[in-house]
Formats: structure tokens, sequence, C-alpha cells
């Protein structure tokens, strides 16, 4: 009799075992990814630019989290960076809560703030090199609220190879006094607009203020509708700006005891247009600083 119990106590394990083994592989077989398994994964996709200023990018990454485990994620936080060929253009953290539920994805918008002194030196790298896209990296570092097979965390990464995104160029090329008058005079101002990007792109409702050495707002104005620059290429635009007459002779006194070195700075805004999603509707915030004997040198560049 004993011996009847202990055959039939291994004949009920056995089956436990091989019932288990199969029904965790149909859970596999229908469930799995083909790259990753039963494996946790992240799929990255940058989203959208909201603003740009002369120092930092703001964006959004999109990514998509999938959980194909018989078990719900419950994270805490995440941290993470993103890498182009190599170098860490972003790198953050994300302190809200995620649950991604068992057999399920979530896609997450995450904000970033990206320096562009590091993008523009790799993006410039590649450029002389005849490269128009890179490879993106991201991983982060999910930090669960409960541990899973013993982790208090897991760790996700995805390499992807996507365009080399470059930021449009504003550069002020002249400005000349047009239209003289006693209470306020007119000055043309030629900005250059370079896209270094292989897709077009539009300047929406553009305004500026110049300013000279320590007169402040010397000169302001806008322009309705859109400047389109094409892909690959640079556009010379005249804007017309209205300057007051005080302010303006005021001007005219640095630039006769400081000559040339007298400093100048552009403040541009508008809103970026382009049939890129990236850079769709994104608004742009940039400050110009250079010398007034700057703009000889960029006059004597482009006669060339």
């Amino acid at each position: 009799m004993k011996n009847r119990k202990t055959l039939i106590t291994l004949i009920v394990i056995i089956i436990l075992v091989v019932g288990g083994w199969l029904g965790w592989n149909y859970y596999k077989k229908e469930n799995a990814n083909p790259v990753s398994g039963l494996k946790p994964r992240v799929e990255m996709g940058i989203g959208h630019i909201t603003n740009i200023t002369d120092s930092t990018i703001d964006l959004s990454l999109k990514l998509l989290v999938h959980n194909p485990l018989p078990i719900e994620l419950d994270i805490k936080r995440f941290d993470y960076f993103v890498q182009m060929n190599g170098v860490t253009i972003v790198e953050d953290e994300y302190a809200k809560p995620l649950l991604i539920k068992s057999r399920d994805s979530t896609m997450v918008s995450v904000p970033a703030k990206l320096k562009i002194k590091k993008l523009k030196q790799e993006g410039d790298s590649e450029a002389r090199q005849g490269e128009d896209s890179a490879n993106y990296h991201f991983e982060g570092r999910f930090t669960l609220n409960r541990s899973f097979l013993g982790k208090d965390s897991i760790t996700l990464s995805k390499d992807k190879r996507l365009p080399l995104y470059r930021l449009p160029k504003v550069e002020i090329v002249d400005f000349d006094l047009t239209k003289f008058r006693l209470g306020k005079s007119e000055v043309m101002l030629q900005l250059k607009f370079s896209n270094q990007n292989p897709f077009p792109v539009q300047f929406e409702d553009p305004s500026y203020v110049v300013s000279l050495g320590t007169q402040e707002r010397l000169a302001e104005g806008s322009v309705k509708g859109a400047t389109k620059i094409k892909g690959k290429s640079s556009e010379i635009y005249q804007i017309p700006l209205t300057v007051e007459m005080g302010k303006l002779l005021k001007a005219v006194g640095q630039v006769v005891t400081k000559g040339k070195s007298i400093p100048f700075t552009l403040y541009f805004k508008t809103k970026l247009v382009s049939d890129n999603d990236i850079f769709k509707k994104s608004d742009v915030n940039v400050i110009v600083d250079g010398e007034l004997k700057d703009l000889e040198t960029v006059k004597k560049n482009l006669a060339k």
C-alpha cells in the first residue's frame, strides 16, 4: 500500500511538471517576442520638440514598454539616457509610477532636455563625413515597487538607426537705416536662415528684437506668414524693423565712441513648421550675440 501511494504521488508530480512545462511553452509560444522572448522590452521613437532655445531643446521621447509576462510590472520610477553614436545627449529620470499589466503594452511620453552643444558637435562631425543618419541608443533602469525574481529593478535598452536631425540656424548678416524720420525710423535687418536637414522647414510669424550696446530693444518688428527654407539650403531675408529716434541717437553715440566692437543681440521668436513630425509646431526662442565687426566678416564670406 505504501509503495502504491508513493507511485501515485510520483505520477502526479510528473504530470504536474510535464503539464507545467507544456503550459509554459504554450504561453511562451503565444506571448514571446521574436527578439526578446518573454523579457520585457522597450521601443523608442523620438517624439516631438516643444521648444528650442540657444542652449537647450525641450522634447518628449515616446516609449512603448511591453510586458509579455503573466504578472504585472509595478514600476516606481526609472532613470534613462539616450546616446547618439555613443555620445550621451539626454540623461534624466521619470519619477511617476507606471503600471504595465500582464501581456500588455503602455505608451509613455518622457519629457527630456537636450543640450544643443553636444547635439551640434556630433551632428557637425557626422555631416563632415557625409552621414545623414546616426545610431541612437536608449537605456532605462526601471525601479520596481515589488521585486520580481529577486530583483528590485530591470534594465531595458533599445538601439535604432534614425535620421541625423540638425537644428535650423539663424544669423545676422547686416542691418541698414533705410527710412529716416523724426519720430520712428526703419531699419532693414538681413537674416540668414540655414536648414541643414534634408526636409524643408518654415518659420511661422517670426518676431525680432535687436539690442545694440547698452541700448536695449533698439529695434523690433515681426513678419506675418511663413518663411520657407528648402532642405540642405540657406536663404537671406530682409526684415523691416522700427526704431525710435531717441534710441537710435543713443546707439549711434555708442558706435562713435566704441567703434565696431560694440556688441549686439538679436532676440528671435517664432514657431517652426515642418512635414517632419519631430519639428512640427515647435516653439523657437533663440538669442544671437555678436559684434558689429562680425557683420563685415560675414558679408565678406558671403561674397566669396
